[in-house]
């Protein structure tokens, strides 16, 4: 007689077969697909860094890249992940505030006098 937990329980035997030939599945599916992954980045972007504002991705900001926000915002232009990364305000919308923003990052808009009281 067996014991009720001996592993040569019929139902203990189904189990482990089942998991053994998972397994070699699993380990069969996985060497077979392990070539097929592809990095997120490219090399050339692993060691840039974004520059808050710059929409063209020459690494200045210039005007240029405000022009560019303008005509994204205005949809003449298609938005490009590269330019959600430099957006400004963060905010994953390029709009003409944006534009603005980039202006006044470069010192190109004219500001407000401020006056002491």
């Amino acid at each position: 007689m067996l014991h009720p937990y001996s592993l040569f329980r019929r139902k203990s035997l189904r189990t482990i077969s089942i998991l053994v030939t998972s397994m070699t599945a699993a380990f069969v599916l996985g060497i077979k697909t392990a070539g097929d992954v592809q990095p997120v980045i490219d090399a050339t972007q692993a060691d840039s860094a974004i520059i808050e504002g710059d929409m063209n991705g020459n690494g200045m900001l210039d005007a240029d890249d405000a022009a560019l926000a303008l005509q994204v915002s205005l949809g003449y232009v298609a938005v490009t992940p590269s330019m959600l990364d430099a957006d400004p305000n963060h905010d994953f919308h390029i709009t003409a505030d944006d534009a603005l923003t980039i202006l006044g990052m470069i010192g190109q808009l004219p500001t407000k006098p401020q006056v002491d009281l």
